[in-house]
């Protein structure tokens, strides 16, 4: 645990105080949020409520700053070069369908290619299948070794004068880190020199690692703040300033015009015509704030050791029970894991997670909205016991000894 920063928040002491167990590691869904995130949002209500950049008066012009003050925090957060760079969405799910519907659909055509991974969330794999049929559009996979759980390097020919976008994800959600060493800023450059766009889907990389767009190169980033101690309702994309009259509004209505009359109307400037309607001003205040928690109290190095070392507990644990299978690259586990998706050979996963969500230990059971990807591997549904910053080696020997005790009780029937 990174310097006692488990009593910063609430829902552990609360079930202490019940005399409730909670072991919680189903982090990769969502996170827990500290009493700071907590009180950012409670304080806004009470406080500055009022709607954003319209008011002409002193509290509507406090939530503006606000509000806004978050966009600056975001952007120093990735590196951007610019605060208008810094579009506020639900989530990375809404990130990746604005990419795909207000450029996507403005920029490809019949026989133009769109390359994703192997191992793509739900999210980052239908919204390009629909585009794809609306336009004519053909995707491409690069793929994966499902041997030893990395990706397959493309051939020479792989990206070529077809390819107009590649988005990719940049942390698995079911394996980890599935990117060899120095490969994924290959893709980016081998994309960029046939004049492709980069999407990342960061939602798994952004809570974990530093990230920065710029060092990436790439040109467009989603990621969501309820996995990374923040609100739920509330996410980033990330969109080069050099592509901004590129893009279409993904959403039209209020607060993103410049110039309405009966027969026509014109934009604001990014990023204020990606932001339609009135926004999630509080969850915005609390992903503010939950940037400030995360620049107080984390140190990426520190939370990459601290997790390191927790993963090889519950790898090295794991591997000791009979009918195991883990999915994912033991060196990648064992150097910078956060997560450890497994089976157990008679015991489906949801009755591991069933059982254990009885026993207060909480992980995730299913195919983690990655079907295509379990299919490779001729699996229905795995269990994924996932990391962050609060969890603790005794959080890791309580989760294998509950385990333990479900396997038993299974095997026994």
């Amino acid at each position: 645990m990174i310097s006692g920063i488990k009593s910063k928040f609430p829902i552990f002491e609360n079930h202490e105080k019940k005399g409730e167990k909670l072991i919680y590691l189903d982090n990769a869904a969502t996170t827990q949020k500290p009493k700071q995130v907590i009180d950012s949002i409670s304080d806004f209500y009470s406080n500055f409520n009022a709607t954003v950049h319209r008011g002409i008066y002193e509290l509507s012009e406090k939530a503006t700053e606000l509000y806004e003050s978050t966009r600056d925090k975001v952007k120093d957060f990735i590196n951007a070069s610019d605060r208008n760079e810094i579009v506020f969405t639900s989530g990375a799910t809404e990130g990746i369908n604005f990419v795909a519907e207000s450029w996507v659909l403005q920029h490809l055509k019949s026989g133009d290619e769109i390359v994703l991974t192997q191992a793509e969330h739900h999210a980052n794999l239908v919204p390009w299948q629909r585009v794809a049929e609306r336009i004519g559009a053909k995707i491409k996979f690069i793929e994966l070794d499902t041997e030893n759980f990395e990706f397959k390097e493309p051939g020479d020919n792989f990206f070529n004068e077809n390819t107009k976008l590649v988005s990719l994800v940049h942390v698995s959600n079911v394996l980890g880190n599935i990117w060899k060493d120095g490969q994924l800023e290959s893709i980016i450059k081998r994309s960029h020199d046939v004049g492709a766009k980069v999407l990342i889907d960061a939602a798994q990389s952004v809570p974990h690692y530093k990230v920065d767009v710029r060092k990436l190169d790439i040109d467009f980033l989603v990621f969501s703040g309820h996995k990374m101690f923040g609100p739920t309702g509330v996410g980033v994309l990330y969109v080069k300033k050099d592509l901004h009259n590129e893009v279409e509004p993904y959403k039209v209505g209020g607060s993103m015009v410049y110039s309405v009359t009966f027969d026509k109307t014109t934009w604001q400037q990014a990023p204020n015509k990606f932001e339609a309607g009135t926004p999630a001003i509080a969850q915005v205040v609390g992903l503010g704030a939950t940037i400030d928690f995360i620049n107080e109290n984390i140190n990426f190095d520190d939370l990459r050791n601290h997790e390191e070392k927790l993963c090889v507990q519950m790898f090295e644990s794991l591997k000791s029970i009979d009918g195991i299978k883990i999915l994912g690259n033991k060196s990648s586990l064992m150097c910078c894991g956060h997560l450890i998706t497994f089976t157990i050979d008679g015991v489906h996963a949801h009755d591991v997670a069933s059982m254990l969500g009885t026993k207060g230990v909480c992980v995730r059971a299913g195919h983690h909205c990655a079907q295509p990807l379990l299919n490779l591997f001729n699996v229905e549904s795995t269990v994924r016991a996932s990391l962050y910053a609060y969890n603790t080696e005794e959080d890791i020997e309580t989760f294998i000894r509950e385990l333990n005790e479900v396997v038993e009780e299974f095997k026994s029937m």
